[in-house]
């Protein structure tokens, strides 16, 4: 009860201006010390150790910016928004020129949606009243976050060369990257691996820059050179894993996950780099469990809700994705990428309606979006008196996404399905034009040369699905019959007979 009261009492101070609140004056200054143990202990993630003792001190302290500004960050952490909003406007009240609740509160203003209010903010930090080399880090995160890479760029120049080539390694790495800047960016390399030897967090941090600039085989690098030295960073071992998994390293991958597992009671970070590893493996199944496993210990994980949706669709549980679209939509209802998901399980399950409405919407908000278009062009096709309207909306996703080859591979079905062989035929080729390796298109036009009498071109394109797919049974089928006509009979025997087993396995 006493830590409840102490929050309402503090909130009750902040709503009152200065003038009245000063009734409320302290006979004396908080110690240095008990800051200095509250900030470290917030540096070391230990909140809930604290938290009650800062109330106290901040209910007894109502106009000691320090004890607020402190309570304002822990707020920020536990992503209490309007909580850290309200203190630091008290903070800036109290104390107009602190240069630390400037740049921490134009942080919380931008990401909550307030870019203007957050660029007057920043505008008003002195350079003067930056007193601290972290504090100058922040900023140029601050200013980075802003996407004004050149402002972070300047504040970072400022910092000596020894926290240039340590601390600020991945905040230089970052700003790099959004310059687009590549040259520069490898060139921290070196300076990478010699500072993530002597602290793995760096190297972590580097890694994931690195990992986001497409080098992921020169992320891999750095993270096997620091984990030589750190052998037992959990962290790491994940982050390794899922970068080995990405480049298709599956043995070093496996290896680095079940020892990362060994180190900890299993985490949803862990079940998650798992279930990719074994969905880039082809066990859709085993990643489905492996993100059941994940949800349960972060259920409200927007990136592990994602990637459910997905896989459940690709091991055809649809019933699993819709819910779990569900759940991604309660958090955001009008995000398109929520949307699209919600939509792609409802179409999978069925669904007409749900799928056409949530697609619809998402096409409203985003229309240039290209799976979305795809995707509500599918709806359409699925529904036998909307052909036409299926053929206009594929035409528009031509339009936007011209080398999308799913786009022809889709219209093409629109006509095969209405026996418009010839019309059928062009968007088909065009599809393997685009995409030469695409076996279902490359089978769906063998079977079209095929009925219009183009043996030699059928020939060629089922040959060629056939050695990229060769468990696909309708490959097989398309091939006898094509063998049979050509006076190839035993071929055509052959194929048949491996059609009728990929079909009935059990027999």
């Amino acid at each position: 009860m006493h830590h409840n009261r102490s929050a309402l009492t503090l909130l009750l101070f902040l709503a009152f201006p200065l003038g009245i609140t000063s009734v409320f004056t302290q006979t004396n200054r908080i110690d240095k010390s008990v800051i200095a143990r509250f900030e470290k202990s917030i540096e070391l993630g230990k909140i809930k150790e604290v938290e009650r003792a800062m109330l106290d001190v901040a209910v007894s302290h109502p106009n000691d910016p320090r004890i607020l500004e402190l309570l304002a960050n822990v707020r920020y952490r536990q992503n209490r928004i309007s909580e850290a909003t309200a203190l630091y406007r008290r903070v800036l009240v109290l104390d107009p020129k602190s240069a630390s609740a400037k740049v921490d509160f134009a942080r919380i203003l931008f990401t909550s949606g307030n870019p203007e209010e957050s660029k007057l903010i920043l505008s008003q930090v002195d350079e003067v009243s930056i007193s601290s080399q972290s504090l100058r880090l922040n900023l140029a995160s601050v200013y980075l976050l802003m996407g004004d890479p050149e402002k972070a760029l300047s504040a970072i120049e400022k910092l000596p060369l020894k926290i240039k080539n340590t601390a600020a390694l991945p905040l230089i790495a970052a700003i790099y990257l959004e310059l687009n800047d590549k040259t520069k960016l490898r060139e921290l390399l070196p300076l990478m691996r010699k500072a993530g030897l002597l602290d793995p967090v760096l190297a972590f941090q580097s890694a994931k820059v690195l990992h986001s600039a497409g080098m992921k085989q020169e992320a891999v690098s750095l993270l096997r050179t620091v984990l030589a030295a750190a052998p037992t960073n959990y962290d790491i071992l994940i982050l390794l894993g899922t970068l080995e998994t990405e480049t298709k390293q599956f043995t070093s991958a496996s290896e680095h996950l079940i020892q990362a597992a060994k180190l900890k009671i299993p985490s949803a970070k862990l079940f998650f780099a798992q279930a990719i590893l074994e969905e880039m493996q082809g066990n859709p199944l085993m990643a489905f469990e492996l993100l059941r496993q994940a949800r349960t210990l972060s259920p409200k994980s927007p990136e592990i809700l994602s990637r459910f949706v997905i896989t459940a669709m690709r091991a055809n549980q649809s019933r699993s994705a819709i819910e779990a679209a569900q759940v991604l939509a309660g958090l955001k209802s009008d995000h398109p990428e929520y949307l699209y998901l919600l939509g792609a399980a409802y179409l999978q399950n069925n669904n007409l309606d749900q799928a056409e409405r949530n697609l619809t919407r998402l096409m409203e908000i985003r229309p240039a979006d290209s799976r979305g278009c795809l995707a509500l062009g599918l709806t359409f096709a699925a529904q036998k008196d909307l052909i036409e309207k299926a053929r206009q909306q594929l035409s528009s996703c031509a339009e936007i996404d011209p080398k999308n080859p799913e786009v022809r591979y889709h219209l093409g079905l629109s006509y095969k399905a209405q026996g418009e062989t010839v019309n059928a035929i062009k968007y088909l080729e065009e599809a393997i034009n685009l995409a030469p390796n695409y076996a279902l298109a490359l089978r769906d036009l063998g079977a079209l040369y095929l009925q219009a009498g183009f043996e030699a071109k059928a020939r060629t394109v089922l040959e060629k699905a056939l050695a990229i797919g060769p468990k696909d049974a309708e490959v097989h089928f398309q091939l006898s019959r094509l063998y049979n006509l050509i006076g190839e009979g035993e071929l055509g025997k052959t194929h048949l007979e491996i059609f009728r087993k990929l079909r009935n396995p059990s027999k």
